[in-house]
């Protein structure tokens, strides 16, 4: 009995790192989770004004002297996502947390964090004999 539950609580921790470590969030998973509203243009006059805005970029504009941030999206959903400086500033969070962590796992393949890694990497490109002892620089060495 133990070894089934054992094998159980094995596999349920693997698919909870799987999905933790799962495919990188989509920019309109984001911008919703970010508090972005969704918006379809149903109005003759809502659809030229979602033409004139550039596909697939964040835009500023301003209404009433309050800016309001624009997202259009006419391949996937034909919607414009609109936001507040608040739900910009937690898209762009969310956004440059995702791109670091893509960086740092394109840097090191494996655990970015596993200083045995980084250590092997930097010690493989250093000439210590270029250099000799770090002590000579006052390191405790």
């Amino acid at each position: 009995m133990k070894p089934i539950r054992t094998m159980l609580a094995i596999l349920a921790v693997g698919t909870v790192a799987a999905c933790a470590s799962g495919k990188p969030e989509s920019k309109r998973d984001m911008l919703v989770d970010s508090g972005f509203k969704v918006v379809s243009p149903k109005t003759e006059a809502q659809v030229a004004a979602f033409k004139k805005l550039p596909p697939h970029k964040l835009v500023r504009r301003t209404y009433q002297g309050k800016p309001i941030w624009f997202y259009a999206d006419p391949t996937i959903c034909g919607c414009l996502y609109a936001g507040t400086p608040d739900n910009y500033n937690a898209y762009i969070k969310e956004a440059s947390k995702q791109m670091i962590d893509q960086a740092m796992k394109a840097n090191f393949q494996d655990d970015p964090y596993n200083p045995t890694a980084m250590d092997a990497q930097v010690d493989n490109d250093w000439d210590w004999g270029a250099y000799g002892n770090p002590g000579l620089w006052g390191l405790p060495y």
